[in-house]
């Protein structure tokens, strides 16, 4: 694991990641006391550096100002939390569904924070929620090239120990810990996205398992306040609805 120099923050990371997930994994990492926005720092470091094959990258910050979430919502940020963007160089030719490898994401992070012995709730598409409120959040892009995809990108939001607003929950709040290790929860946030990437390519088990954790069993939509209930999980990482004997798949594109 490489770290860049002058990041003490980084250092620790990796200190704590070498320690508690020895693998193959050669990220490189970067990380700021405060920065804009994770996800437009990263994207100005690939574009000055490339992310090259086997070498995964992730910038961490202490604090964001203007941290974005889904549908450009604003992701409070302060002092306490994880929040970190992430870049995979990745040549193959797995699914193409942006919800599939996000429901990737929430189960592997979810699994890392079960261990603790927390009961973890999955949000469709990409939230994680203690007693209905929400504890983490991810932003999952792919990037295709010739038809296969090339590049994953994720940010990700983790309350540890930092103030949330009321419909948040930390991990600080749900364990009553108050002296949570940011180190630890970044570097099990970066064990949660290499876990990812081989759930991502076991879509029967995947779709099984975030089944078992969904939060709702009723999905309303957004335009029509239509209600339906929830069937299951689709391969392609939509929703599977019902309402009488009408059925059909919802997903982010519709």
């Amino acid at each position: 694991m490489k770290t860049i120099k002058g990041c003490k923050g980084a250092g620790s990371i990796a200190y704590y990641h070498k320690l508690n997930h020895p693998n193959n994994w050669r990220w490189r990492l970067n990380w700021k006391p405060v920065c804009s926005s994770t996800e437009t720092v990263l994207s100005k470091w690939i574009a000055d550096q490339p992310v090259l094959k086997n070498q995964p990258r992730a910038l961490c910050a202490s604090r964001q100002r203007f941290g974005k979430g889904q549908y450009g919502r604003i992701w409070e940020s302060p002092k306490g939390g994880v929040w970190v963007s992430a870049a995979i160089n990745q040549d193959s030719s797995l699914s193409k569904s942006i919800e599939l490898y996000g429901l990737a994401i929430a189960l592997a992070l979810a699994q890392r924070i079960e261990m603790a012995g927390i009961n973890v709730k999955i949000k469709w598409p990409n939230d994680l929620l203690v007693n209905g409120q929400k504890l983490a959040g991810f932003l999952p892009r792919l990037f295709f090239r010739g038809g296969r995809l090339r590049l994953i990108r994720v940010g990700i939001g983790l309350n540890v120990s930092n103030k949330v607003p009321k419909t948040g929950i930390s991990l600080a709040k749900v364990t009553g810990y108050q002296n949570m290790n940011i180190n630890f929860w970044s570097s099990e946030v970066l064990f949660a996205i290499e876990n990812s990437i081989e759930l991502y390519k076991n879509e029967k088990l995947l779709c099984k398992e975030v089944e078992r954790r969904l939060w709702e069993k009723v999905f309303i939509e957004p335009k029509n306040g239509y209600k339906w209930n929830i069937k299951g999980i689709h391969s392609s990482g939509g929703l599977r609805l019902f309402r009488g004997s009408e059925e059909k798949i919802w997903s982010l594109t519709r």
